[in-house]
């Protein structure tokens, strides 16, 4: 398979910004040498900042990390808004909430997330976690490693993230805190009979019974309700023609929709746990995580279908009926980007639009548990053994019903901020007042399950042999098994399909969003009194299993391994170190659906086995320059296993009328490999400032794409592709990481900083499809950056903060084979804190000050819309009360 390789570009803007910030610390050093600095004990936003630069400055890998109270600082609804912006870290939005996490160009596959050092189940059809699941108030403190070393386990050739809970024993922050607040979303405020008020409450407490006994228990529960909307692309018809009569030959949208998405989001989480310091020697910890997500969301879509141009000759949409070439129902204003029309108006035209009135229900849940020993009674010996336990659960269904509606004349435009718009006078401007007949309807959904348990030992013998100081030896086994269900079914009237519905008098009505120039909305009071109205109620129990799309993967997961540490100095130098290797095996089944009947010689619950052995050998150097300097260096060979949901046997069609598509799964797929070195330069170059510049190569191999693997023809005989996921060449990933961060202590007012970071990366390796003009790896951000500037002094904590990414490939559904361009992003967050006394605290947030919207394009093509998502503003304010 051969890869364009891309040209090797980094502006003179981004060197010279990374020399002014490393001048600019050589000046404040200069000047904090010849006068000094008094000592001044910091609270707040400025205190976790420098906790974050002690937890770095500490650690013996690259690394980042995040204090709790920077969590809480920074306007972030989950954990997700927070580690965006951490160097190098991207996340892409979903109904508005950052969510999945891609590191140095990497996407979520080669991510692994861990909570208390512990990988964990996912409600995701990967092994991706969704960070948003993770309510901020249940986090105390986030750690992304960089690089690899023998004790991680195995899976983050981008990193890995690590979520921690509190330690009770070592706590010493407040014994009790209870926060209450309300969060407001500015674009629901167009949406009728809709309520865009949400909630927030988490209480924490931490109780040491003595000196060896201690709990935490902390709560949240959340109320968000963000509802928004969204303009969608179907992709494009593969078949020109002369649209307007006048020669302009190009293709339309196979459909063009519309939709609004009312939100109801409930989430809520219990933490505790019990510490018992049982003897000088002996600390038993156990520790539970507990997680539910549930989603209400009522919808409103309007899809302009059979837009595509016809390839048969037929006389829907544009329609060729003598095959000359030329559209029998011409268009007028076309506007063309190549060969597609991104815009136009549709005359005589024979299709129609269909509003859909749909509700899509969620609920999430998890649990993550573990048991934790660690004994220190012999000598110079520390013997940790940690069991854990993990489960996930999901269920969603989707339910639609279709209400069409045929209108001849309509306009659309994809460009900018994209519109579906019909001239006055037309139907469509009332769609509440159209008759409805022939009416269809579809739902489809499914159930996950995902539980993972394991245990592991680890064994350090701490030695006084030269430079050589302890030796670490553990091993870890892991078993999960993860399975998702899918099921649809079709609902039929009582009464001849023919015959329009009786609505009540002022059931239906409509409306317009601000964000959109758009035809109305066909609303209803909600997707379940419609379904009573049409077909008596919805009727789950008409579901069947969909065998092509279920699957079960079991994993089986054993790895040793051992490494050593060595500390000294090397030419007057003080350094420390380590180099180790890790032996992994693991073994998956992938399962098909067993229907229980063993006479029909299919769907018998038969698997695909596969299996592989890696060694994976890494080191770590980490060089005090001086005191205020480091140099680390980091080699490793890393791996990712594949997603679960690609490892599955099968394929499917999906039951959707809104486009057709398919997907499929590979047992045999090998993990991602890679070979990489990095190098970071650390300055702690005055109290809580620092200045870093980290590199680092990454040479892939066995890169998972999605590629054609068959067809199927649709109910018309068109000939789509069914995508599915293959091993191929891999290639580089490299870019560098800039860090700055300082209070500015040269102010005649006190209490000014800022934290800023930049990151570059680039890479030759592309997906696997189009074909003809393959997507950029997914994840890869050429550019990212994070520039917050902050105040905190005199019981005030305010930050203003501005996150940007380039464009990038993402997997914007559960679907990894449906990959988009989302385009570059600047949002910007606002957040004022202030300190009553201290006990009492008040806080006002503002996410998407700028109002952002989410704009993604399909096969590789800036014409080609995915979607426009209008997120709008959010605000919050929130009470906390400390003891």
């Amino acid at each position: 398979m051969k890869y364009r390789i891309p040209y090797t570009y980094i502006s003179k803007t981004s060197l010279l910004l990374a020399l002014g910030l490393l001048g600019s610390a050589t000046q404040l050093q200069a000047q904090e040498d010849a006068s000094g600095i008094e000592e001044v004990v910091v609270t707040g936003m400025r205190a976790s900042l420098e906790k974050a630069i002690a937890v770095k400055q500490q650690g013996d890998k690259v690394m980042e990390a995040l204090a709790m109270d920077d969590i809480n600082a920074t306007p972030a609804v989950t954990i997700a808004e927070a580690l965006v912006r951490l160097p190098g870290i991207n996340g892409s939005r979903d109904r508005g909430n950052e969510s999945q996490a891609a590191i140095r160009g990497l996407g979520p596959r080669m991510v692994l997330g861990t909570v208390n050092g512990r990988e964990v189940a996912s409600p995701e059809p990967g092994r991706a976690i969704r960070y948003e699941q993770y309510p901020s108030e249940l986090v105390s403190a986030a750690e992304v490693y960089k690089t690899q070393s023998a004790d991680l386990v195995e899976g983050g050739i981008a990193g890995t993230i690590n979520l921690k809970t509190v330690s009770p024993l070592s706590h010493n922050g407040p014994t009790a805190t209870v926060r209450v607040g309300l969060q407001h979303n500015e674009s629901a405020e167009d949406v009728p009979d809709y309520d865009p008020l949400g909630n927030r409450v988490s209480a924490a407490f931490v109780h040491q019974f003595s000196d060896t006994l201690a709990i935490a228990i902390g709560a949240s529960t959340q109320t968000q309700k963000n509802a928004y909307g969204s303009m969608q692309g179907w992709g494009y018809s593969n078949d020109a023609l002369d649209l307007d009569g006048n020669g302009t030959i190009g293709t339309t949208p196979w459909g063009i929709a519309g939709e609004v998405k009312k939100l109801d989001t409930d989430r809520e989480g219990v933490m505790t746990t019990l510490e018992w310091q049982a003897t000088d020697a002996l600390n038993v910890k156990y520790d539970v995580l507990y997680t539910e997500f549930a989603m209400d969301e009522q919808q409103n879509q309007t899809w302009a279908n059979d837009v595509g141009s016809n390839p048969w000759g037929e006389s829907w949409g544009l329609g060729d009926t003598n095959q000359d070439g030329v559209a029998d129902n011409p268009m007028t204003n076309v506007v063309m980007q190549g060969n597609r029309a991104v815009a136009g108006t549709f005359n005589g035209w024979e299709g129609q639009i269909r509003h859909v009135i749909a509700a899509y229900q969620q609920e999430n849940s998890g649990v993550t548990q573990g048991l934790k020993f660690s004994h220190t009674g012999f000598d110079n010996w520390q013997i940790d053994v940690d069991f854990s336990h993990s489960t996930a659960e999901r269920n969603n269904y989707w339910n639609a019903i279709y209400l069409d509606q045929y209108a001849e004349t309509w306009s659309f435009d994809t460009r900018g901020k994209p519109s579906i718009s019909a001239p006055a006078g037309s139907p469509l401007l009332t769609p509440e007042d159209a008759s409805y007949n022939w009416i269809g309807n579809v739902n489809e959904g499914s159930t996950l399950d995902d539980e993972l348990q394991s245990a592991q030992f680890d064994i350090r013998r701490d030695l006084d042999a030269g430079h050589l100081r302890a030796i670490t030896f553990g091993a870890r086994t892991a078993d999960r098994e993860k399975e998702v269900i899918w099921t649809d079914f079709a609902m039929s009237r009582s009464v001849d399909n023919g015959v329009a519905v009786a609505f009540p008098e002022g059931f239906l009505s409509s409306y317009t969003l601000g964000a959109f120039d758009t035809i109305p909305f066909l609303n209803a009071p909600s997707y379940a009194k419609t379904a009573e109205i049409i077909y008596g109620g919805v009727n789950y129990d008409a579901a069947a299993v969909n065998p092509g799309r279920y699957w079960k993967v079991d994993e089986q997961n054993d790895a040793a391994y051992v490494k050593l540490d060595f500390e000294g100095q090397i030419g007057g130098l003080g350094y420390n170190a380590n180099i180790g290797v890790r032996q992994v095996e693991i073994s998956t089944k992938s399962y098909e659906y067993d229907d229980g009947n063993d006479s029909n010689q299919a769907n018998d619950g038969r698997y695909v086995e596969n299996d592989y052995s890696k060694a994976l050998p890494s080191a770590n150097f980490n060089l005090d320059l001086d005191d205020t300097r480091k140099l680390r260096i980091g080699v490793a060979q890393a791996i990712s296993r594949p997603p679960l949901d690609e490892l599955r046997a099968g394929q499917y069609i999906s039951a959707i009328a809104n486009g057709s598509s398919g997907g499929a799964g590979n047992p045999l797929l090998d993990p991602f490999t890679s070979d990489q070195v990095d190098v970071s330069y650390e300055w702690y170059f005055a109290d809580e400032s620092l200045a870093a510049l980290s590199l680092y190569y990454k040479d892939i191999d066995n890169y998972i794409g999605n590629a054609v693997v068959g067809t199927f023809p649709d109910q018309n005989g068109i000939e789509f592709d069914i995508y599915g996921p293959v091993n191929g060449n891999g290639g580089y990933v490299r870019g560098a990481e800039v860090t700055f961060q300082m209070p500015f202590e040269f102010l005649p007012v006190e209490g000014f900083g800022i934290y800023s970071n930049y990151a570059f990366a680039e890479s030759n390796i592309v997906e696997f499809a189009p074909a003809d003009n393959p997507l950029p790896m997914a994840g890869l951000a050429r550019d990212t950056a994070t520039l917050d500037l902050w105040y905190s002094n005199y019981g005030i904590d305010a930050r203003l903060g501005w996150k940007y990414h380039s464009a990038y490939t993402s997997a914007f559904t559960w679907d990894s084979y449906d990959l988009t361009t989302l385009d570059a992003e600047l949002g910007v967050g606002f957040s004022l804190a202030y300190e009553i006394n201290e006990n009492y605290n008040v806080r006002f947030q503002v996410f998407n000050l700028t109002n952002e919207p989410l704009r993604t394009t399909q096969n590789n093509e800036p014409a080609n819309l995915k979607r426009y998502d209008d997120y709008g503003r959010s605000y919050l304010i929130d009470f906390t009360w400390k003891l």
